[in-house]
């Protein structure tokens, strides 16, 4: 398939699912981009990523894992928010540090994909919400840290971030700063929440600030200090929300939210 006709094949879709012209949905329901994973030369993504989305009141668009630059940045155009889904570990190349024994999986693909979509929807300015993995990947980008792997490298840690229990249980406490995004999107500073990761945030990236931890300190959740719509958490809201916790699903809304300001700002312009 041509790039051409990928392209009009996906404008095609995004109007169908939206039920209307594209015109139409610059007041309406806002597109927002899913990062896939790219397992066995494929581009996947959670259901419950997309779930969680429509019951937000967004149209989730995925975006497939590739290198071609132009090719994102096309698919960037067209949407008014970014989603980063969880996966596999950051290589540590891109903080400046040497892999560990104890690192897991990594994929050159997709922290390449990924890292170019937090780029280009970064200098559009587009809300940007990191999940676990996403939001490692944002801290990354804009130059922090990454522990390599918690229990090596923050050994007096009191939680178990790598809980065996399903996705939509919740195993622990996550403390929100007051007047965090975190803490006005769910209505609360503390939440109940999932842990399925052994890397988080180590040192903050520049213009960012950490706005949720555990009890023993490890990182939640971080967000521009300059006021832009760019967050991450490092727990799964999206599986709770699709099983039905009304907490979570505040997360997706809040977002929303902002995609449909970004969306009304660039129907002005």
């Amino acid at each position: 398939m041509t790039k051409a006709v990928f392209f009009s094949t996906l404008l095609i879709y995004m109007c169908l699912i939206a039920g209307c012209s594209h015109d139409h949905h610059s007041a309406g329901k806002p597109l927002i981009g899913i990062s896939c994973s790219h397992a066995d030369n494929n581009s996947i993504v959670r259901r419950t990523y997309s779930e969680a989305v429509i019951r937000a009141g967004g149209i989730p668009v995925m975006i497939p894992v590739t290198a071609d630059s132009c090719a994102l940045a096309d698919i960037i155009d067209l949407t008014d928010g970014l989603i980063l889904t969880g996966g596999e570990d950051v290589h540590p190349s891109y903080y400046g540090e040497t892999p560990i024994e104890q690192l897991g999986a990594v994929d050159s693909l997709r922290d390449i994909y990924d890292l170019t979509l937090i780029r280009l929807a970064g200098k559009r300015q587009m809300p940007i919400l990191g999940i676990c993995r996403g939001e490692q990947l944002i801290n990354v980008a804009f130059g922090g840290t990454l522990y390599q792997d918690i229990p090596t490298q923050h050994p007096d840690s009191s939680v178990c971030h790598n809980q065996s229990e399903p996705s939509h249980i919740p195993t622990h406490t996550v403390y929100l700063q007051p007047r965090s995004i975190p803490a006005i999107a769910a209505g609360t500073c503390e939440l109940l929440t999932n842990s399925h990761h052994h890397q988080a945030v180590k040192q903050v990236a520049p213009g960012f600030k950490v706005t949720a931890r555990s009890a023993d300190s490890i990182p939640e959740a971080i967000e521009h200090a300059g006021g832009l719509p760019i967050w991450g958490v490092q727990f799964h809201p999206e599986t709770r929300t699709v099983a039905g916790d009304s907490v979570s699903l505040r997360f997706f809304r809040h977002f929303i939210g902002q995609a449909k300001k970004y969306q009304s700002g660039n129907q002005e312009r």
